[in-house]
């Protein structure tokens, strides 16, 4: 027998159903091709990541180590200055393990002496508006040996709760401020060669002033007894006439004399610090013919030091010789005032002056600038020098308050 025969309105029915499944397949097709790739794009990214992940722990491990062998200490303090992280080499500073440090307030690993001024910097820190960093050195506690380290502290970035901690930074000064007291060691016993050769100067100088009175003046004076006689004679007036020329010579060679005694061996400093130099002052010009004037004030009252009259005379001295041997001028000015209870000396002159880069250069040498520079440290003042070719030279002397009263009682 034959199949029944299918109606149209079912064959219809087929071929919708054909071709739906149809459409379906193309669907799951289309649905499968599109998860394929996403999964290879998901697998793609994983990659990435991972490999994102570990360059990232690559780099956290290094910043790790970077941390935490860094050669100053880092840690980080609540509100309270309490440690709640510190790393290795902070720990190291503070003589104990880590484990031992976290949880312990900062405040009982430095000095009790310290202890108020970190107080105080931790209250700025976290005060609002604590505008950069924060320092402030501290003497740590011994544990093994004594250590000088220097705090530097600042606000963290506020945390997600609202907290705010305080990071610092702890840097070993120690040895820095052993090379610091070497050098103040050397300064100080720099200085007091350079006291004990100036005051050996000063007694060579008092000596020679002596010999020069004793056995040079006497002679100059017995020379000038004979002239006289001499000059009485009736004999030869062209003679007479030399015997004269000559005892000008011998004045003038007395005078010289008696200026230079007086230099070695100023007894005019008897009299006070002000006449000694106007004194000194006032015979330099008559002996060398340079005009010059001198202006001393306020110093009445003003009870100076006999240390520090000999060093300000000295360097009046040194400056004014400076003028005669160097400076060629026409006109001196010295100027000795009182200054805020410490002093303050000028000398100026009006002659050819000279390069200060080349006397920097030649340091000194010739110009006798270095005595009075270390006669200005021995005083603690300060010494300033203002020259130029043609325009002259000025030197500056200030002697601070301090100085004169801390002279005045270790004159006493």
């Amino acid at each position: 027998m034959s199949p029944p025969r299918r109606s149209p309105r079912n064959s219809a029915d087929d071929a919708k159903q054909r071709a739906r499944r149809a459409d379906e397949d193309r669907d799951r097709a289309s649905l499968q091709h599109e998860l394929q790739v996403h999964q290879e794009q998901l697998i793609a990214r994983n990659a990435e990541l991972e490999h994102s992940s570990a360059s990232l722990e690559d780099a956290r491990d290094r910043l790790l180590d970077l941390y935490e062998f860094a050669p100053n200490g880092y840690a980080s303090l609540d509100k309270n200055g309490v440690i709640r992280l510190i790393n290795f080499t902070g720990a190291s500073l503070l003589g104990r393990s880590r484990e031992a440090i976290e949880g312990l307030p900062i405040l009982g690993f430095v000095v009790t002496n310290d202890r108020p001024r970190l107080l105080d910097l931790l209250r700025r820190a976290r005060s609002e508006g604590a505008d950069g960093d924060l320092t402030l050195e501290v003497s740590l506690k011994p544990e093994t040996a004594p250590r000088e380290v220097e705090l530097i502290c600042r606000p963290a970035r506020e945390a997600v709760d609202g907290s705010r901690n305080l990071l610092v930074a702890i840097i070993d000064i120690t040895d820095r401020r052993k090379l610091e007291a070497g050098r103040a060691a050397v300064a100080r016993e720099h200085a007091a060669i350079a006291s004990r050769l100036i005051s050996a100067q000063e007694e060579e100088r008092q000596r020679i002033a002596r010999d020069l009175h004793d056995n040079v003046g006497q002679q100059v004076t017995a020379l000038r007894l004979l002239l006289q006689l001499a000059a009485m004679d009736d004999g030869d007036e062209g003679m007479r006439a030399r015997v004269i020329q000559a005892q000008g010579i011998v004045e003038q060679l007395d005078r010289q004399l008696d200026f230079i005694t007086s230099e070695l061996r100023p007894a005019s400093l008897d009299l006070g610090l002000a006449s000694a130099i106007e004194r000194l002052v006032h015979e330099w010009s008559t002996t060398f013919g340079v005009a010059a004037d001198v202006h001393c004030a306020e110093l009445q009252q003003l009870s100076v030091p006999k240390d520090l009259e000999t060093q300000l005379y000295r360097i009046v001295q040194e400056a004014l010789n400076n003028v005669y041997k160097h400076a060629h001028a026409r006109h001196v000015s010295v100027v000795l005032e009182r200054r805020d209870e410490g002093l303050i000396l000028v000398v100026e002159d009006d002659g050819r002056g000279f390069d200060r880069e080349a006397y920097q250069r030649e340091q000194g040498r010739g110009l006798g600038l270095l005595g009075m520079k270390e006669r200005a440290d021995l005083m603690g003042a300060r010494l300033d020098i203002e020259a130029a070719p043609s325009k002259g030279t000025t030197i500056y002397v200030q002697v601070p308050a301090a100085a004169v009263s801390a002279g005045r009682t270790e004159s006493q």
